[in-house]
């Protein structure tokens, strides 16, 4: 999951009131911030647009977990090492005409 970093404007006294206390109790302030955005989400954010983009998260950590397959190899071919020369365009003739 993508984060991002969020800027506060509050009273350094505050700030540093709330984070000694919290830390008294054994709480991390950044934590209980970021469960408190997360109470903010849930409550203010419509269910069916929270499904969208649960959706749309799974769906993105999926496709980015599965590695893209390689192509596979094609074999070489023995005997004819000209340059420039692409076997799969052969039956077609030099110069590109079809069906000559």
């Amino acid at each position: 999951m993508k984060t991002i970093t969020v800027k506060l404007k509050i009273d350094p006294q505050k700030f540093t009131a709330a984070q000694q206390f919290m830390e008294e109790k054994g709480l991390d302030i950044s934590t209980e911030l970021s469960k408190a955005v997360e109470d903010f989400y849930k409550r203010y954010v419509p269910s069916a647009v929270r499904k969208y983009i649960e959706k749309a998260t799974s769906a993105t950590h999926a496709n980015a977990a599965k590695p893209f397959p390689s192509a596979p190899e094609r074999p070489s071919e023995s005997g004819s090492e000209e340059p420039n020369s692409d076997p799969d365009c052969s039956e077609f003739g030099a110069g590109g005409s079809y069906g000559a």
